[in-house]
């Protein structure tokens, strides 16, 4: 029996996303405004004996690990599994610009009509980056994972064989604020989630009960 306990953490705010920038597979540097949430992130895992860490390698992501991981001697992987979903032609343009299409693209699902992913694409992405992370480590591992906001809804999906709807469901009442810190146990390859995503303070008081 071997199980891996996974830290997911969100970026911290962007320049992007204080612009109202759709944020895919482009990217942009953190926002000093964001980073005393990244800060209490970082206090908050400071006593999680991190073995492993694996990043998108979108530089929003690297640059959250590299805060978090602050004075310990932890590569960062990155990992092309691990990156946004790709919303195609509209990525990196602005949100109010293009609002009716991201409502039209994410109600099917599928960005490939405008030349990005699909909702398959990206679970399939998670699977494989889960499978892979889970197999580079040994039992009792504790591994840091950055990434982002859409992906981590995909991942849900993937990981407990849930629809859209139900892993909506479960993300009340936070959703997926930058910053915030999720916890995933993987016992021979059974997945499941002990902490939505929460603030450092919730991460703090958590009971570590499966949900």
């Amino acid at each position: 029996m071997k199980t891996v306990v996974f830290y997911y953490v969100r970026h911290g705010k962007t320049e992007f996303n204080k612009q109202g920038i759709m944020q895919g597979q482009v990217d942009s540097p953190l926002a000093k405004e964001g980073l005393p949430v990244l800060h209490e992130t970082r206090d908050a895992l400071k006593d999680i004996p991190f073995q492993r860490c694996f990043s998108s390698p979108l530089y929003r992501a690297v640059n959250t690990a590299e805060i978090i991981l602050e004075g310990r001697n932890i590569p960062i992987e990155p990992l092309d599994d691990l990156k946004e979903m790709n919303f195609g032609d509209i990525d990196g343009k602005p949100h109010k610009d293009h609002k009716w299409t991201m409502l039209l693209m994410h109600a099917i699902d599928n960005f490939r009509p405008i030349h990005g992913e699909s909702a398959g694409d990206v679970r399939t992405r998670t699977g494989r980056a889960f499978r892979y992370m889970y197999d580079q480590c040994d039992d009792g591992d504790h591994v840091l994972v950055t990434g982002h906001g859409s992906y981590y809804m995909y991942m849900l999906e993937e990981l407990l064989h849930i629809n859209r709807l139900q892993a909506m469901k479960r993300l009340k009442p936070y959703g997926v604020p930058n910053g915030f810190i999720s916890v995933i146990s993987c016992t021979d390859g059974k997945y499941s989630v002990v902490l939505y995503p929460h603030t450092a303070e919730g991460f703090r008081t958590y009971t570590g009960r499966s949900v």
